[in-house]
């Protein structure tokens, strides 16, 4: 028997945090994690997006699937590419980062100001 199975594990420093309101009202927050000089898009729906808030140089330790998006560009030109979709979004410690001790659960700090959703990365 076979089936797909698509769940990853990726820690990073954040680079950028938003709030964002969707054209259906699902709460949504969007950022990017750096990772070994990589830069990776996230993103989370509904209560964990209520529950989520991250400053730009947090470490975060997360859990999710790969999906491929499209968008299409300020030039009009269609472009491709691949997030992240959080299932679980941990706040790590400097010595946590370190492959070190188990991760605490985060305390969100202030909303930021609410962000139209355009598409695609930032």
């Amino acid at each position: 028997m076979s089936y797909d199975q698509n769940e990853c594990h990726i820690s990073g420093k954040v680079e950028k945090f938003a709030v964002v309101n969707t054209k259906t009202g699902t709460p949504m927050i969007r950022f990017s994690i750096t990772c070994n000089k990589e830069r990776f898009t996230i993103v989370a729906f509904k209560g964990l997006a209520d529950a989520t808030r991250l400053n730009e140089g947090d470490q975060v330790s997360i859990i999710g699937a790969i999906q491929s998006t499209s968008w299409e560009g300020k030039d009009g030109v269609k472009k491709y590419g691949f997030q992240f979709i959080a299932s679980s979004i941990n706040g790590m410690t400097e010595q946590q980062h370190n492959c070190k001790g188990s991760r605490p659960a985060m305390e969100p700090p202030a909303r930021p100001a609410m962000q139209d959703y355009q598409g695609g990365p930032f």
